[in-house]
């Protein structure tokens, strides 16, 4: 069986990514006064994990693009399952991104 090279890429990251898997930390919620917070701490972990999510989510959106999404600037039609995939994709990295700023505002004790 032959490999292409985008195949082989893939399995590398696969692997990589196997080997690096995130360990979820424990999230340890106390109440101050009245308000559940987490330790800076813990947001330190929470946002590590989190990182690693936007960085994967972030290829997959990458390789959507690099495999010719879309192909050309012609009339063509997009399966609109792929559309929704990547779109999706779009949001999730967009949500993961925001919520990275959030942790790192507990971690420096700033924002709102």
């Amino acid at each position: 069986m032959r490999v292409s090279r985008y195949q082989l890429r893939q399995i590398i990251r696969e692997e990589k990514l196997l080997q690096e898997q995130a360990e979820i930390p424990t999230v340890e919620v106390t109440d101050e006064g009245g308000t559940l917070v987490i330790s800076p701490d813990t947001a330190s972990e929470v946002e590590a994990v989190i990182a690693q999510a936007f960085d994967v989510l972030d290829d997959l959106v990458l390789a959507i693009e690099e495999g010719g999404y879309p192909r050309s600037s012609r009339q063509v039609a997009i399966d609109p399952r792929l559309e929704q995939l990547k779109e999706q994709l779009e949001v999730a990295v967009e949500g993961l991104y925001n919520a990275q700023m959030q942790a790192n505002h507990i971690i420096a004790g700033t924002g709102g």
